[in-house]
């Protein structure tokens, strides 16, 4: 495997990242809610009947970590906690009515954004890389990172 400086790459990938999260940040800000709450909510809707155990080992949360942002979810109405049939110990979590519409605003917003940056750019993962990394500031510090890391990558194809 060919070595190659992906500076550029990860740059582009951190400022693309930062743009696409940052369209539900700010949705979800105003209800009094952070990305981490976006996150468990988001998995709790497209996993309903989640256990609290498994939510926490697919966000790679500790348990610690997950009390506030749960019981915040639960005193907001987005979701509700049920006991396993099974074993009364487990708790199972569901959206609520509220909890989905949120998640599907929230997915919305982040996927109308790249849909119009697809309509702008076309299908080119790097083009649309670029595109999102463009919506932020620091971009233009980076962008002269683009040439070099094209020089590379001509130099490993020969």
């Amino acid at each position: 495997m060919a070595s190659s400086n992906n500076d550029y790459e990860n740059l582009l990938f951190y400022f693309a990242y930062k743009t696409f999260i940052n369209t539900a940040d700010e949705i979800i800000e105003a209800y009094g809610l952070s990305r981490q709450h976006h996150r468990f909510l988001f998995f709790i809707e497209k996993v309903p009947g989640i256990t609290v155990k498994n939510l926490l080992k697919s966000l790679e949360i500790s348990k610690q970590g997950s009390h506030a942002t749960l019981k915040k979810l639960k005193d907001k109405g987005l979701i509700q906690e049920q006991q396993s049939s099974k074993d009364r110990r487990v708790k199972r979590l569901y959206p609520t009515e509220e909890g989905t519409k949120l998640v599907k605003e929230l997915n919305k917003a982040q996927n109308d954004l790249f849909s119009e940056i697809q309509e702008r750019v076309g299908t080119d993962w790097y083009a649309i890389m670029e595109e999102f990394a463009s919506y932020r500031s620091g971009y233009k510090e980076i962008k002269h990172l683009k040439n070099q890391h094209e020089s590379d990558h001509e130099i490993n194809e020969e």
